[in-house]
């Protein structure tokens, strides 16, 4: 799930200010502590990314039994991120994943030594994933628009493919500077 940078980092944002505003948490260093936060989704971010350039690279190895099965490129992509996510321990549900970034920050302010902790660590949890989901539903109505947009062309364009996966970026792209996201 790549997120765009400024959601992310409103999402630092709200998270320090709420957690703090409620006594949960105090941060010495607020701008510090919003950096390690935003690493999080850098690192997540990047694992998602490596683990789609596993599954192409598959896919690309194994392009002559698609050929061969009659299998579609899409259902074949989807089985092997799954077996690959399940490995390398990556959610692919979203909502599933963010609730491991949830438990990742929790453990990032439970391991950090310049934020005071004033409430027990599933309170915490469950505070930023409440802030996680808020902003997981807005990138979903962004993915519904665009996907939306992609199925109303007047010919059929296969998800998955190159062509999808550009027209999806440009139709994505747009719908973040309409929200000033971007």
């Amino acid at each position: 799930m790549r997120l765009p940078e400024k959601l992310v980092e409103r999402i630092a944002d709200r998270i320090i200010k709420e957690l703090t505003e409620e006594k949960i948490i105090e941060a010495e260093d607020p701008y510090v502590f919003k950096k390690k936060i935003i690493g999080i989704f850098k690192k997540v971010e990047e694992e998602e990314k490596l683990l789609d350039e596993k599954t192409r690279e598959i896919l690309r190895e194994k392009m002559h039994l698609l050929e061969e099965t009659s299998l579609d490129y899409r259902t074949a992509y989807r089985a092997v991120k799954s077996r690959l996510a399940e490995e390398m321990n990556i959610n692919i549900n979203k909502r599933e994943r963010m609730n491991q970034i949830a438990g990742m920050i929790k453990d990032l302010i439970l391991e950090d030594d310049t934020v005071e902790i004033y409430e027990e660590p599933h309170i915490i949890r469950s505070r930023i994933r409440a802030i996680l989901m808020e902003a997981l539903r807005e990138e979903e109505e962004i993915d519904r628009e665009v996907r939306e947009r992609i199925k109303s062309y007047s010919r059929r364009i296969v998800e998955g493919t190159p062509e999808w996966n550009h027209l999806y970026k440009r139709i994505y792209e747009d719908a973040l500077k309409r929200r000033g996201l971007l």
